[in-house]
This record gives structure tokens, C-alpha cells and sequence, in this order.
């Protein structure tokens, strides 16, 4: 089993959860953060109206002018008065607010306000009951006037300092506010946990979703490691980028399932063709071991044995050869070589056994150089004469060059190919009707080394076959250059 540091589902749920997490503290940070500032902003505003309005009814009182009542417009012919003689008044006189104003500081309760007035060696002209002993106002500025806003504490606090001496501070706790935003703190952390809790179920599901065909593509490739070649990957719940990925390995295990049947069937076709022999060897060994025999009955068995042995010798070379060049153990040295040459050892080396079978052998040959390996090719020339000597008729090997191609053509006046048997020539072990197998015992391998050998040399074979006129092999290489 795959612990979890080990598993792609695990590496790509921890990467998005990551992620996720990081995106959400992204959103929801900024957003508190945001809604925190607009929360100051709104109280500094709520606390410079009240500053403004408490400087209102100062000047009103030391004025003497009556409080406005509620709902009426605001008084908009005030006389001026100087703001040091403004201050003057302050000290001097016992200044009375309206109760609709200083009705608004008083009291501890939550969310109280509270103001203080002093002068620039920090005396308390006025302030109220309320206000807080640490209050500390801003000192007398060089310039006109300077004004701040501060948080101490649970309470929040507007300060202004003038040239002509007055400090002016209100505040007002803001415990309320502060609960607010706690709670507010706590909605967007769970709002931002939720999001991530379902992310994570989705991402959970989704790569479950994207791994399951891997998944199933290993476990389908374990049962065919197992043995069982036929089995193939399902790609009709897949719609991704595995969807080809399992057509390439279904092609793949397809053509490899092919091979080991095309290695059992010759695994197979080599034994019952070995067993042949063998059974021969034996029989014929055990009879004339039987009782004794004159001397020319002991020539006839070795005779025999020595056909037989001959055969099999025969069919283990080709078997060879075939392996060989079925694992690529070959060597092929691909060099420019006249098939013309070739062709014309291959008839003079041939040219007894024609005579023995009383057949004719022909050759026109032209000059015909292509890049291939001449000892393929000198066995793949061979083998072409040896069939059509096998199967009857008088032969004719010819060379040229056409169209860039250099061409073999090697072909018989004999009773020619069964159109049933013309697809299945080239395969191992095949062997056509008995009009063209005749008696020589060939071992039905020539054919496929035939083919073998022309598609390791980039050649190409065509068959044609009529009754007629016989049975025709061409065979085409690229000429030098």
C-alpha cells in the first residue's frame, strides 16, 4: 500500500489544500482588515461632528446666544468672535452647555462619550464627568492648528490643538464597536474555513476523479503482466489527456499480445516441425537396431538419417536467423552493392541443382546498386531460386534500375499460387496447396526470410501469381544516392 507522503492523490490534495488556504487568508484578511478601517473611519467622522457641535455651543454660551431647539435650521448670522478673546470668555466665565449636547457625554456605559477643554499650560477650562484621567491632549502647535485621531485602549479619540492656546479632545468608548467586529472577525474566519473545508472535499474528489484512470490503467497493466494479454484498458469513462494515453497502451498491448501469439504459434510450429525429424532419427534407429542387417541396409538408414539430419540443420539455421533478426542481434551492414552481382552468385551457385531437376535457370541481369547488407541479400536471392526450384518450373532472375529503385525479380513458368494462399506466403510455417510444396521437405521459412530480410534493408515485395504464366517475385531497394 502507498503510505500518504508517497501517493500522488495525497501530494496533490496537500498542494491545492496550500493553496486554497493561502487564497482564502488572501481574501479574507483584506476584507476584515477593510471593514475595520471603514468602522475608524466612520467613528473619527461621528467624533469631529460632536467636536463641532460642542465648539458651537461654547461659543453660543459665551455668547449668550440661545441653544437652537431640535428640527429647527441652524443659525447662520452668529457674530464673530475672535478666537482669543473666545478663550478669554471660556476662562473667565462659568460656561453652561445645552442638554442636548452635553446630555451626550455622561455616564460609563458602554459606547459613553466624553470631552475635555483645556488651555495651553493644560488647565481644564471644561470637561466632562466623564472623561477619562489619562486623557492626554495635543500640545500648542507652531502652525495654525494641528488635529489627530488615536485608539487608546477600547476608547477612540479626536484631538485639536490651535495657536491661540486651546486644546480641545473627545472620545467615546468603543467596546461596541470593537464586539462587532469580533463577531464579524469570527464570520469571515468561519465563512473563510467553510470554503476551505468544501475546497478540500472538492479537490479530494476531483483528483480521486483524475487519478482513478491511472488507476485503472495500472491495474489493468498488472493483470496483463499477470498474463492475461487480452485484456484491455477501458477508455469510455475517459474524456482527458488519458483518454489517449490509454488508446496509445491498448495499440501497444495489442501489438504485444500479437508478438507472444506470433512467438507461441512459431514456438509452436517449431516444435511440430522438429518433431518430425526427431521421430524419424528415432524410428529409423530402433528398427535397424532391431536384428542385424546386411551392409547396404545400414547405408540406407544412415542415408536416411543423414536426409533427416540434414533438415533438421536446415530448419535450426533458419530459426536462428529468424530470431536474430526478430531481436535486432543482426548486424546488417548497409553498404552500396550490385544486386546485378549478387544475383548472378546465387544462379551460378544454384545453377546445379536446376540441372539435377531438369529445370532452366535464367539470368538477365542489369546493373542494379542499392545500400543494403550483400549477405542478406545473397540469402534472400537464394532462398527466392530455392522456392521457385522447390515448386516446379523453369526460372528466370532479373536485375534493373527504375524509377531510383534498384529491382530483383525472380520468377517461375510453374503452376503459380492459390489466390487463398497468396496473403499467408510470408508466414512462418505456411505452406501452400501440394501442387507447389512438391517433395523437397523445405523447412517453410524461406519465404519469411525473405521478408524479413527486405524490411531490415528498407525494401519492398510485391507477389503476383497466375496459372498460366506462373508465380512472380519483386523485390525493390533505394539506389545509391
Amino acid at each position: 500500500m502507498i503510505s500518504p507522503f508517497q501517493s500522488l492523490r495525497w501530494k496533490l490534495q496537500a498542494w491545492h489544500g496550500l493553496l486554497l488556504l493561502l487564497v482564502v487568508i488572501a481574501s479574507t484578511f483584506p476584507a476584515f482588515h477593510l471593514a475595520s478601517e471603514i468602522q475608524l473611519q466612520r467613528i473619527d467622522r461621528e467624533l469631529m461632528v460632536q467636536e463641532r457641535t460642542l465648539v458651537r455651543a461654547m461659543m453660543d454660551a459665551v455668547q449668550g446666544i440661545e441653544p437652537e431647539l431640535p428640527g429647527t435650521p441652524p443659525k447662520v448670522d452668529r457674530p464673530f468672535i475672535v478666537p482669543s478673546e473666545f478663550i478669554q470668555r471660556l476662562r473667565s466665565q462659568s460656561v453652561k452647555l445645552p442638554v442636548s449636547v452635553s446630555g451626550q457625554f455622561h455616564g460609563k456605559e458602554a459606547g459613553y462619550a466624553y470631552f475635555s477643554v483645556r488651555d495651553r499650560d493644560d488647565n481644564i477650562i471644561l470637561q466632562s464627568e466623564n472623561a477619562p484621567s489619562d486623557l492626554k491632549l495635543l500640545p500648542i502647535p507652531s502652525t495654525e492648528m494641528v488635529e489627530k485621531n488615536q485608539s487608546q485602549g477600547t476608547r477612540r479619540e479626536f484631538l485639536r490643538s490651535s495657536i491661540h492656546g486651546l486644546k480641545i479632545g473627545i472620545g467615546r468608548d468603543i467596546t461596541p464597536e470593537n464586539q462587532e467586529m469580533r463577531g464579524l472577525m469570527w464570520i469571515h474566519i468561519l465563512v473563510g474555513l467553510s470554503v476551505w473545508l468544501f475546497g478540500l472535499m472538492g479537490g479530494w474528489w476531483l483528483s480521486g476523479h483524475a487519478i482513478r484512470p491511472i488507476q485503472t490503467i495500472g491495474e489493468t497493466a498488472s493483470r496483463i503482466a499477470e498474463g492475461n494479454l487480452q485484456e484491455r484498458i477501458d477508455v469510455t469513462e475517459m474524456d482527458s489527456e488519458l483518454s489517449q494515453l490509454s488508446h496509445v497502451l491498448n495499440e501497444t498491448f495489442e501489438r504485444l499480445h500479437a508478438a507472444f501469439e506470433r512467438q507461441r504459434q512459431f514456438t509452436a510450429d517449431a516444435s511440430h516441425e522438429l518433431r518430425t525429424p526427431i521421430t524419424i532419427l528415432l524410428s529409423e534407429t530402433q528398427r535397424i537396431l532391431k536384428r542385424e542387417r546386411t551392409s547396404e541396409e545400414y547405408r540406407e538408414a544412415i542415408e536416411t538419417c543423414g536426409a533427416t539430419a540434414q533438415r533438421m540443420r536446415r530448419l535450426v539455421e533458419a530459426l536462428l536467423l529468424l530470431a536474430r533478426q526478430d531481436n535486432h542481434e543482426t548486424h546488417f551492414n548497409h553498404e552500396p552493392c550490385d544486386l546485378a552481382a549478387i544475383a548472378q552468385d546465387a544462379v551460378d551457385h544454384l545453377a546445379g541443382l536446376a540441372d539435377e531437376r531438369d529445370l532452366r535457370l535464367e539470368a538477365h541481369l542489369s546493373p542494379a546498386v542499392c545500400v543494403g547488407d550483400s549477405g542478406a541479400l545473397t540469402i534472400l536471392v537464394t532462398n527466392l531460386i530455392t522456392n521457385a526450384l522447390d515448386h516446379g518450373g523453369n526460372i528466370k532472375v532479373t536485375t534493373l534500375t527504375h524509377q531510383n529503385q534498384a529491382v530483383l525479380t525472380v520468377s517461375d513458368d510453374g503452376p503459380g499460387i492459390a489466390a487463398s494462399d497468396l496473403p499467408h506466403i510470408f508466414e512462418r510455417f505456411y505452406r501452400a496447396d501440394q501442387a507447389r510444396t512438391g517433395s523437397s521437405g523445405h523447412t517453410g521459412l524461406g519465404l519469411a526470410i525473405v521478408k524479413a530480410i527486405v524490411e531490415n534493408n528498407q525494401g519492398s515485395i510485391h507477389v503476383t501469381s497466375d496459372p498460366a504464366t506462373g508465380a512472380s517475385f519483386e523485390v525493390r531497394f533505394p539506389t545509391v544516392g
